[in-house]
């Protein structure tokens, strides 16, 4: 039953084709990521122009990929149904 609650609150997203097209299919975060799943991400860079310097982040020590090093300004997973814009902002 716990495990059927957890399942439930994970993201969710869309299975892609290699191609970028949606199979319909919608899986657990975890899951897409252990299955080897094309699934949607959103990266946005901030370059200030002003000073010609590109805003990075420091990953959080308790990420499970790359914990603590430097990464894109702001980035993350498009969840099932959303579209790429709206996750963007």
């Amino acid at each position: 039953m716990a495990e059927e609650a957890h399942h439930l609150q994970q993201e969710h997203l869309d299975v892609l084709t290699k191609s970028g097209q949606k199979t319909g299919i919608s899986k657990p975060r975890g899951d897409v990521h252990r299955d080897g799943d094309y699934h949607r991400a959103v990266h946005v860079w901030i370059f200030a122009e002003n000073t010609q310097q590109l805003l990075l982040q420091r990953r959080a020590d308790c990420k499970d990929s790359y914990p603590g090093l430097w990464d894109i300004s702001s980035a993350g997973h498009i969840s099932a149904g959303d579209p790429s814009l709206v996750s963007a902002r």
